[in-house]
Protein backbone atom coordinates (compact mmCIF):
# COMPACT_ATOMS: atom_id res chain seq x y z
CA UNK A 1 0.00 0.00 0.00
CA UNK A 2 1.63 3.43 -1.23
CA UNK A 3 2.21 6.35 1.37
CA UNK A 4 1.78 9.14 -1.47
CA UNK A 5 -0.74 11.42 -1.27
CA UNK A 6 -4.39 11.01 -3.97
CA UNK A 7 -4.63 12.89 -6.88
CA UNK A 8 -6.64 16.46 -6.33
CA UNK A 9 -10.44 16.28 -6.28
CA UNK A 10 -12.42 19.04 -7.65
CA UNK A 11 -13.88 21.52 -5.28
CA UNK A 12 -17.12 21.11 -4.12
CA UNK A 13 -19.57 23.76 -2.74
CA UNK A 14 -18.72 24.53 0.92
CA UNK A 15 -20.97 23.18 3.35
CA UNK A 16 -20.64 23.72 6.53
CA UNK A 17 -20.44 20.39 8.93
CA UNK A 18 -20.47 20.00 12.67
CA UNK A 19 -16.60 18.62 14.28
CA UNK A 20 -16.23 15.63 14.94
CA UNK A 21 -15.59 13.98 18.14
CA UNK A 22 -11.44 13.88 18.73
CA UNK A 23 -11.12 10.10 20.83
CA UNK A 24 -9.12 11.26 24.06
CA UNK A 25 -5.09 10.60 23.84
CA UNK A 26 -4.18 7.16 25.43
CA UNK A 27 -2.33 6.99 28.46
CA UNK A 28 1.37 6.94 28.45
CA UNK A 29 2.24 3.18 28.46
CA UNK A 30 -1.44 1.66 27.83
CA UNK A 31 -2.29 0.66 23.75
CA UNK A 32 -4.79 2.11 21.76
CA UNK A 33 -7.81 -0.28 20.88
CA UNK A 34 -7.38 -2.07 17.77
CA UNK A 35 -9.54 -0.74 15.04
CA UNK A 36 -12.57 -2.98 13.10
CA UNK A 37 -10.13 -3.80 10.17
CA UNK A 38 -7.62 -5.54 12.23
CA UNK A 39 -10.30 -7.59 14.61
CA UNK A 40 -12.07 -8.86 10.86
CA UNK A 41 -8.62 -9.55 9.17
CA UNK A 42 -7.77 -11.89 12.24
CA UNK A 43 -11.09 -13.38 11.94
CA UNK A 44 -10.54 -14.37 8.70
CA UNK A 45 -6.99 -15.55 9.13
CA UNK A 46 -8.29 -17.65 12.10
CA UNK A 47 -11.17 -19.40 10.17
CA UNK A 48 -8.87 -20.17 7.15
CA UNK A 49 -6.61 -22.06 9.66
CA UNK A 50 -9.75 -23.93 11.52
CA UNK A 51 -10.79 -24.96 7.80
CA UNK A 52 -7.18 -26.51 6.81
CA UNK A 53 -6.95 -28.33 10.30
CA UNK A 54 -10.42 -29.76 9.53
CA UNK A 55 -9.21 -30.51 5.60
CA UNK A 56 -5.86 -32.10 6.91
CA UNK A 57 -7.79 -34.43 9.56
CA UNK A 58 -10.13 -35.43 7.45
CA UNK A 59 -7.36 -36.27 5.05
CA UNK A 60 -5.05 -37.72 7.06
CA UNK A 61 -6.32 -40.97 6.85
CA UNK A 62 -6.02 -42.38 3.41
CA UNK A 63 -4.74 -45.70 2.63
CA UNK A 64 -2.11 -45.28 0.18
CA UNK A 65 -1.89 -48.87 -0.36
CA UNK A 66 -5.15 -49.92 -1.22
CA UNK A 67 -7.54 -46.62 -0.74
CA UNK A 68 -9.86 -48.86 0.62
CA UNK A 69 -10.61 -45.87 2.84
CA UNK A 70 -8.74 -47.32 5.74
CA UNK A 71 -6.80 -44.43 7.68
CA UNK A 72 -2.97 -44.28 7.67
CA UNK A 73 -3.42 -43.93 11.37
CA UNK A 74 -5.45 -47.00 11.72
CA UNK A 75 -3.78 -49.51 13.16
CA UNK A 76 -5.15 -53.59 11.87
CA UNK A 77 -3.88 -56.68 13.55
CA UNK A 78 -4.79 -60.26 12.81
CA UNK A 79 -6.23 -62.61 14.45
CA UNK A 80 -4.04 -65.91 14.78
CA UNK A 81 -5.01 -69.72 16.35
CA UNK A 82 -2.38 -70.34 19.29
CA UNK A 83 -2.42 -70.54 23.21
CA UNK A 84 -3.29 -68.46 25.89
CA UNK A 85 -0.12 -67.36 28.42
CA UNK A 86 -0.88 -65.85 31.06
CA UNK A 87 1.85 -65.49 34.01
CA UNK A 88 0.98 -64.49 38.07
CA UNK A 89 4.41 -62.65 39.31
CA UNK A 90 5.37 -63.37 42.86
CA UNK A 91 8.17 -61.14 44.40
CA UNK A 92 10.75 -62.97 47.15
CA UNK A 93 14.37 -63.69 47.64
CA UNK A 94 17.42 -66.04 46.82
CA UNK A 95 18.19 -68.82 48.67
CA UNK A 96 20.07 -72.55 48.34
CA UNK A 97 17.51 -75.64 47.84
CA UNK A 98 20.75 -77.46 49.79
CA UNK A 99 22.56 -75.98 52.32
CA UNK A 100 23.93 -77.10 55.54
CA UNK A 101 24.27 -75.30 58.99
CA UNK A 102 27.35 -74.91 60.69
CA UNK A 103 27.52 -74.36 64.48
CA UNK A 104 30.05 -74.27 67.13
CA UNK A 105 30.60 -77.58 68.81
CA UNK A 106 29.00 -78.81 71.93
CA UNK A 107 32.21 -80.06 74.25
CA UNK A 108 30.77 -83.80 75.80
CA UNK A 109 33.91 -84.66 77.97
CA UNK A 110 33.30 -84.29 81.46
CA UNK A 111 32.92 -80.74 83.05
CA UNK A 112 36.48 -80.52 84.22
CA UNK A 113 37.88 -80.69 80.61
CA UNK A 114 34.83 -78.71 79.56
CA UNK A 115 35.04 -74.81 77.56
CA UNK A 116 32.28 -72.49 78.66
CA UNK A 117 33.38 -71.16 74.77
CA UNK A 118 35.65 -71.84 72.18
CA UNK A 119 38.49 -69.68 70.39
CA UNK A 120 37.98 -70.05 66.71
CA UNK A 121 42.24 -70.77 65.09
CA UNK A 122 41.14 -70.53 61.71
CA UNK A 123 38.85 -69.59 59.26
CA UNK A 124 37.57 -70.29 55.60
CA UNK A 125 36.73 -67.08 54.02
CA UNK A 126 33.07 -65.85 53.12
CA UNK A 127 32.41 -66.17 49.54
CA UNK A 128 34.93 -69.03 48.66
CA UNK A 129 34.05 -72.26 47.56
CA UNK A 130 34.90 -75.68 49.51
CA UNK A 131 34.67 -79.22 48.83
CA UNK A 132 32.75 -81.98 50.91
CA UNK A 133 35.38 -83.12 53.60
CA UNK A 134 37.27 -79.70 53.85
CA UNK A 135 38.17 -78.62 57.06
CA UNK A 136 36.31 -75.15 56.90
CA UNK A 137 36.84 -73.97 60.79
CA UNK A 138 39.15 -75.16 63.43
CA UNK A 139 39.41 -74.04 67.28
CA UNK A 140 41.58 -73.82 70.03
CA UNK A 141 43.13 -77.77 70.31
CA UNK A 142 46.18 -77.95 72.45
CA UNK A 143 44.73 -78.09 75.89
CA UNK A 144 42.51 -80.78 74.32
CA UNK A 145 45.40 -82.79 73.61
CA UNK A 146 47.29 -82.30 76.71
CA UNK A 147 44.04 -83.37 78.23
CA UNK A 148 43.56 -86.89 76.22
CA UNK A 149 47.23 -87.52 76.75
CA UNK A 150 46.60 -87.37 80.88
CA UNK A 151 43.55 -89.36 80.52
CA UNK A 152 45.17 -91.79 78.53
CA UNK A 153 47.81 -92.19 80.84
CA UNK A 154 45.06 -92.79 83.23
CA UNK A 155 43.25 -95.38 81.48
CA UNK A 156 47.19 -97.33 80.74
CA UNK A 157 47.35 -97.26 84.97
CA UNK A 158 43.76 -98.52 85.54
CA UNK A 159 43.89 -101.47 83.11
CA UNK A 160 47.34 -102.41 84.71
CA UNK A 161 44.94 -102.29 88.31
CA UNK A 162 42.75 -104.60 86.57
CA UNK A 163 45.34 -107.07 85.57
CA UNK A 164 47.05 -107.04 88.71
CA UNK A 165 43.86 -107.15 90.54
CA UNK A 166 42.82 -110.15 88.35
CA UNK A 167 46.10 -111.94 88.87
CA UNK A 168 45.51 -111.47 92.96
CA UNK A 169 41.54 -112.39 92.58
CA UNK A 170 43.27 -116.04 90.44
CA UNK A 171 45.76 -116.24 93.54
CA UNK A 172 42.53 -116.21 96.02
CA UNK A 173 40.33 -118.65 94.01
CA UNK A 174 43.26 -121.19 93.77
CA UNK A 175 43.60 -121.15 97.54
CA UNK A 176 40.14 -121.41 98.14
CA UNK A 177 39.78 -124.52 96.03
CA UNK A 178 42.61 -126.19 97.63
CA UNK A 179 41.41 -125.67 100.79
CA UNK A 180 37.99 -127.09 99.41
CA UNK A 181 40.00 -130.05 98.00
CA UNK A 182 41.79 -130.81 101.16
CA UNK A 183 38.60 -130.42 103.20
CA UNK A 184 36.74 -132.98 100.87
CA UNK A 185 40.24 -135.21 101.68
CA UNK A 186 40.09 -135.03 105.22
CA UNK A 187 36.17 -135.85 105.17
CA UNK A 188 36.66 -138.90 102.63
CA UNK A 189 39.54 -139.88 105.22
CA UNK A 190 37.46 -139.82 108.22
CA UNK A 191 34.59 -142.34 106.81
CA UNK A 192 37.22 -144.58 105.99
CA UNK A 193 38.63 -144.56 109.61
CA UNK A 194 34.70 -144.81 110.58
CA UNK A 195 34.27 -148.11 109.29
CA UNK A 196 36.79 -149.25 111.70
CA UNK A 197 34.46 -148.31 114.24
CA UNK A 198 33.53 -152.25 114.63
CA UNK A 199 36.71 -153.62 115.60
CA UNK A 200 37.47 -150.49 117.89
CA UNK A 201 36.17 -149.61 121.64
CA UNK A 202 32.72 -147.71 122.11
CA UNK A 203 34.42 -144.32 122.62
CA UNK A 204 36.86 -144.57 119.52
CA UNK A 205 33.96 -145.64 117.36
CA UNK A 206 32.34 -142.10 118.84
CA UNK A 207 35.33 -139.90 118.46
CA UNK A 208 35.57 -141.33 114.58
CA UNK A 209 31.93 -140.40 114.31
CA UNK A 210 32.49 -137.04 115.27
CA UNK A 211 35.89 -136.57 113.61
CA UNK A 212 33.79 -137.45 109.99
CA UNK A 213 30.85 -135.28 110.65
CA UNK A 214 33.50 -132.24 111.62
CA UNK A 215 34.91 -132.91 108.20
CA UNK A 216 31.77 -133.12 106.39
CA UNK A 217 30.55 -129.73 107.71
CA UNK A 218 33.73 -128.39 107.24
CA UNK A 219 33.98 -129.51 103.79
CA UNK A 220 29.97 -128.52 103.13
CA UNK A 221 31.02 -124.77 104.92
CA UNK A 222 33.84 -124.36 102.07
CA UNK A 223 31.73 -125.39 99.27
CA UNK A 224 28.92 -122.69 100.35
CA UNK A 225 31.57 -120.28 101.01
CA UNK A 226 33.25 -121.02 97.45
CA UNK A 227 30.51 -120.07 95.89
CA UNK A 228 29.70 -117.06 97.41
CA UNK A 229 33.33 -115.94 97.11
CA UNK A 230 33.45 -116.73 93.51
CA UNK A 231 30.56 -114.23 92.99
CA UNK A 232 32.61 -111.81 95.27
CA UNK A 233 35.72 -112.27 92.77
CA UNK A 234 33.69 -112.11 89.70
CA UNK A 235 32.23 -108.41 91.24
CA UNK A 236 35.25 -107.10 92.17
CA UNK A 237 36.60 -107.46 89.03
CA UNK A 238 33.53 -106.59 86.96
CA UNK A 239 34.14 -103.27 89.18
CA UNK A 240 37.74 -102.61 88.60
CA UNK A 241 36.79 -103.20 84.47
CA UNK A 242 34.10 -100.97 84.83
CA UNK A 243 36.58 -98.41 86.04
CA UNK A 244 39.00 -99.13 83.48
CA UNK A 245 36.20 -98.62 80.78
CA UNK A 246 35.08 -95.45 82.08
CA UNK A 247 38.46 -93.83 81.55
CA UNK A 248 38.43 -95.33 78.15
CA UNK A 249 34.58 -93.68 77.57
CA UNK A 250 36.58 -90.48 79.16
CA UNK A 251 39.28 -90.75 76.36
CA UNK A 252 36.42 -91.28 73.65
CA UNK A 253 34.54 -88.29 74.10
CA UNK A 254 37.69 -86.02 74.30
CA UNK A 255 38.74 -87.66 70.81
CA UNK A 256 35.47 -87.16 69.47
CA UNK A 257 35.02 -83.56 71.17
CA UNK A 258 38.86 -83.24 69.12
CA UNK A 259 37.93 -84.09 65.70
CA UNK A 260 34.84 -81.79 66.15
CA UNK A 261 37.03 -79.05 66.91
CA UNK A 262 38.11 -79.43 63.16
CA UNK A 263 34.67 -78.58 61.47
CA UNK A 264 34.74 -80.13 57.87
CA UNK A 265 31.95 -79.45 55.05
CA UNK A 266 29.60 -82.12 54.94
CA UNK A 267 28.75 -81.08 51.31
CA UNK A 268 30.46 -79.00 48.56
CA UNK A 269 29.47 -75.73 48.18
CA UNK A 270 29.89 -71.71 49.24
CA UNK A 271 30.73 -70.49 52.78
CA UNK A 272 28.45 -67.80 54.31
CA UNK A 273 28.90 -66.26 56.99
CA UNK A 274 26.07 -65.75 59.51
CA UNK A 275 25.92 -62.72 61.99
CA UNK A 276 26.30 -63.07 65.79
CA UNK A 277 25.47 -61.27 68.56
CA UNK A 278 29.12 -60.49 70.11
CA UNK A 279 30.06 -59.91 73.80
CA UNK A 280 29.98 -55.99 72.95
CA UNK A 281 26.62 -55.91 72.39
CA UNK A 282 27.09 -55.76 68.79
CA UNK A 283 26.23 -57.69 65.86
CA UNK A 284 28.97 -58.65 64.02
CA UNK A 285 30.52 -62.10 61.80
CA UNK A 286 32.95 -64.12 63.56
CA UNK A 287 36.51 -64.03 62.18
CA UNK A 288 39.51 -65.61 63.70
CA UNK A 289 40.35 -64.95 67.42
CA UNK A 290 37.02 -64.65 68.32
CA UNK A 291 35.68 -66.52 71.54
CA UNK A 292 31.94 -68.30 70.51
CA UNK A 293 29.62 -70.32 73.18
CA UNK A 294 28.88 -73.97 71.72
CA UNK A 295 26.03 -74.28 69.62
CA UNK A 296 25.99 -70.80 68.18
CA UNK A 297 25.33 -70.58 64.56
CA UNK A 298 28.17 -68.79 62.68
CA UNK A 299 28.22 -70.12 59.25
CA UNK A 300 26.39 -71.74 55.98
CA UNK A 301 27.67 -73.90 53.30
CA UNK A 302 25.29 -73.31 50.60
CA UNK A 303 24.87 -75.42 47.38
CA UNK A 304 25.46 -73.06 44.71
CA UNK A 305 24.38 -75.53 41.88
CA UNK A 306 20.82 -75.40 43.30
CA UNK A 307 19.02 -71.84 44.07
CA UNK A 308 15.77 -71.19 44.44
CA UNK A 309 13.47 -68.11 45.25
CA UNK A 310 11.63 -68.40 48.57
CA UNK A 311 8.41 -66.47 48.15
CA UNK A 312 4.39 -66.58 48.93
CA UNK A 313 1.56 -66.10 46.71
CA UNK A 314 -2.32 -65.48 47.62
CA UNK A 315 -4.20 -67.81 47.99
CA UNK A 316 -7.04 -67.02 45.55
CA UNK A 317 -3.90 -67.30 43.17
CA UNK A 318 -2.36 -70.09 44.36
CA UNK A 319 -5.48 -71.67 42.51
CA UNK A 320 -3.99 -71.76 39.13
CA UNK A 321 -0.10 -72.35 40.13
CA UNK A 322 1.00 -75.93 39.60
CA UNK A 323 4.31 -77.74 40.68
CA UNK A 324 6.45 -78.15 37.35
CA UNK A 325 5.06 -74.14 36.06
CA UNK A 326 7.69 -72.70 34.12
CA UNK A 327 8.64 -69.23 35.32
CA UNK A 328 11.10 -66.38 34.11
CA UNK A 329 12.89 -65.04 37.45
CA UNK A 330 14.31 -61.40 37.19
CA UNK A 331 17.02 -60.36 40.31
CA UNK A 332 16.36 -56.63 41.33
CA UNK A 333 20.59 -56.13 41.36
CA UNK A 334 20.38 -56.97 37.40
CA UNK A 335 18.16 -55.12 35.68
CA UNK A 336 17.19 -56.79 32.50
CA UNK A 337 18.31 -60.29 33.08
CA UNK A 338 15.86 -63.12 32.87
CA UNK A 339 16.70 -66.57 33.96
CA UNK A 340 14.85 -70.18 33.47
CA UNK A 341 13.28 -71.89 36.23
CA UNK A 342 9.77 -74.00 37.66
CA UNK A 343 8.09 -74.72 40.41
CA UNK A 344 9.49 -77.21 42.68
CA UNK A 345 7.42 -76.62 45.87
CA UNK A 346 4.01 -75.05 46.82
CA UNK A 347 2.88 -75.05 50.27
CA UNK A 348 -0.03 -76.89 51.79
CA UNK A 349 -0.97 -74.72 54.81
CA UNK A 350 -1.49 -71.02 54.44
CA UNK A 351 0.32 -68.48 57.24
CA UNK A 352 -1.00 -64.76 57.59
CA UNK A 353 1.03 -62.00 55.51
CA UNK A 354 1.56 -60.11 58.26
CA UNK A 355 1.53 -60.21 62.08
CA UNK A 356 -2.19 -60.22 62.33
CA UNK A 357 -3.03 -62.31 65.45
CA UNK A 358 -6.36 -64.14 65.10
CA UNK A 359 -7.48 -62.74 67.97
CA UNK A 360 -6.86 -58.97 66.93
CA UNK A 361 -9.27 -56.55 65.86
CA UNK A 362 -9.30 -54.23 62.30
CA UNK A 363 -5.78 -55.89 61.14
CA UNK A 364 -5.82 -57.52 57.64
CA UNK A 365 -3.19 -59.48 58.32
CA UNK A 366 -5.44 -61.90 60.20
CA UNK A 367 -7.78 -62.67 57.07
CA UNK A 368 -5.25 -62.38 54.24
CA UNK A 369 -3.46 -65.51 53.65
CA UNK A 370 -0.33 -66.37 51.21
CA UNK A 371 0.76 -69.89 50.45
CA UNK A 372 4.65 -70.39 50.56
CA UNK A 373 6.09 -72.02 47.43
CA UNK A 374 9.64 -72.49 45.69
CA UNK A 375 10.79 -71.30 42.32
CA UNK A 376 13.89 -73.51 41.05
CA UNK A 377 16.37 -71.51 39.17
CA UNK A 378 17.19 -73.89 35.73
CA UNK A 379 20.11 -71.16 35.28
CA UNK A 380 23.39 -71.23 36.33
CA UNK A 381 24.93 -67.95 36.86
CA UNK A 382 27.25 -67.17 39.19
CA UNK A 383 25.64 -63.54 40.11
CA UNK A 384 22.99 -65.19 41.65
CA UNK A 385 23.38 -65.34 45.55
CA UNK A 386 21.51 -66.05 48.04
CA UNK A 387 19.25 -63.41 50.06
CA UNK A 388 19.23 -61.25 46.72
CA UNK A 389 15.73 -60.18 45.98
CA UNK A 390 13.90 -61.64 42.79
CA UNK A 391 10.24 -61.57 41.40
CA UNK A 392 9.51 -64.52 38.89
CA UNK A 393 6.42 -64.62 36.83
CA UNK A 394 4.98 -68.09 36.44
CA UNK A 395 3.28 -69.25 33.30
CA UNK A 396 0.33 -71.25 34.09
CA UNK A 397 0.64 -74.96 32.71
CA UNK A 398 -1.65 -76.42 30.37
CA UNK A 399 -2.90 -73.13 28.73
CA UNK A 400 -6.18 -72.88 26.94
CA UNK A 401 -6.17 -72.85 23.48
CA UNK A 402 -7.84 -71.05 20.67
CA UNK A 403 -8.08 -67.62 18.76
CA UNK A 404 -6.12 -64.80 20.21
CA UNK A 405 -6.29 -61.41 19.51
CA UNK A 406 -4.62 -58.16 21.01
CA UNK A 407 -6.28 -57.03 24.38
CA UNK A 408 -6.99 -53.22 22.78
CA UNK A 409 -9.21 -54.75 20.16
CA UNK A 410 -12.22 -55.61 22.32
CA UNK A 411 -15.16 -52.59 22.72
CA UNK A 412 -17.84 -52.66 24.82
CA UNK A 413 -20.83 -50.53 24.04
CA UNK A 414 -20.83 -49.05 27.49
CA UNK A 415 -18.48 -50.75 29.23
CA UNK A 416 -20.67 -53.99 30.50
CA UNK A 417 -22.46 -55.00 27.79
CA UNK A 418 -21.12 -57.92 25.12
CA UNK A 419 -17.96 -57.27 23.76
CA UNK A 420 -17.38 -56.90 20.06
CA UNK A 421 -14.91 -56.25 17.54
CA UNK A 422 -14.29 -54.40 13.82
CA UNK A 423 -13.55 -57.26 11.41
CA UNK A 424 -11.87 -55.44 8.19
CA UNK A 425 -13.53 -56.89 5.19
CA UNK A 426 -13.53 -55.91 1.64
CA UNK A 427 -12.49 -52.25 2.51
CA UNK A 428 -15.45 -52.12 5.06
CA UNK A 429 -15.14 -52.15 9.01
CA UNK A 430 -17.80 -54.39 10.11
CA UNK A 431 -18.91 -55.02 13.99
CA UNK A 432 -19.39 -58.31 14.86
CA UNK A 433 -20.18 -59.29 18.87
CA UNK A 434 -17.26 -62.01 20.30
CA UNK A 435 -17.04 -64.40 23.34
CA UNK A 436 -14.16 -63.94 25.07
CA UNK A 437 -13.06 -66.88 27.14
CA UNK A 438 -10.31 -65.35 29.02
CA UNK A 439 -7.90 -62.56 29.05
CA UNK A 440 -4.11 -61.83 29.69
CA UNK A 441 -2.70 -58.39 30.45
CA UNK A 442 -1.91 -58.13 26.18
CA UNK A 443 -3.88 -60.82 24.30
CA UNK A 444 -7.65 -62.28 24.42
CA UNK A 445 -8.84 -65.93 23.77
CA UNK A 446 -12.08 -65.64 21.80
CA UNK A 447 -14.48 -68.76 22.24
CA UNK A 448 -16.83 -67.81 19.49
CA UNK A 449 -17.13 -65.15 16.87
CA UNK A 450 -13.84 -64.82 15.04
CA UNK A 451 -11.66 -67.10 13.11
CA UNK A 452 -8.00 -66.90 12.63
CA UNK A 453 -6.58 -65.41 9.58
CA UNK A 454 -9.61 -62.39 9.71
CA UNK A 455 -8.48 -58.50 10.44
CA UNK A 456 -9.34 -56.47 13.08
CA UNK A 457 -9.22 -53.26 14.20
CA UNK A 458 -7.18 -52.43 17.02
CA UNK A 459 -7.28 -48.40 16.79
CA UNK A 460 -8.16 -45.23 14.36
CA UNK A 461 -11.34 -44.33 12.26
CA UNK A 462 -11.85 -44.46 8.82
CA UNK A 463 -12.18 -41.87 6.17
CA UNK A 464 -15.83 -42.26 5.54
CA UNK A 465 -18.55 -44.46 7.82
CA UNK A 466 -19.65 -46.23 4.92
CA UNK A 467 -19.31 -50.30 5.92
CA UNK A 468 -18.30 -48.94 9.44
CA UNK A 469 -21.13 -50.98 11.49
Amino acid sequence: MSTSNPSPLPQAPQVESRPQPVAPPSRPGQPGKPSAGLIAGLCLVASLVTALAILALANRGVDALSGSGVGTQARLATAAGGELLTTLRVGGTIETLKYAAIRVPQMRGPRDAGRADLTIMSLAPAGSIVKAGAVVAEFELKWLVDHIADVESDVSLEQSNLKKHIADVQILKETERQARVTAKAEYQKALLDLKTAEVRSQIEAEVLKNVSDEARATWNQLEEEGTIKEAVHDASIRGQELIVREEELHVGRHVRDLNRLQVKAPIPGMIVHETLFGRGGQFSQASEGDQIYPGALFMRIVDVSQMVVNASVNQVDAQSIRIGDEAIVELDAYPGEQFRGRVVNLGAMANSSSGGSRFSRGQTGAFIKHIPMRVLIDDRDERILPDLSASADIRRSNPPKGVLVPREALRSADGKGPSFVYVHRDGEFLRREVRVQDVSDTEALIATGLQAGEEILLSGLPVTTEGYQ
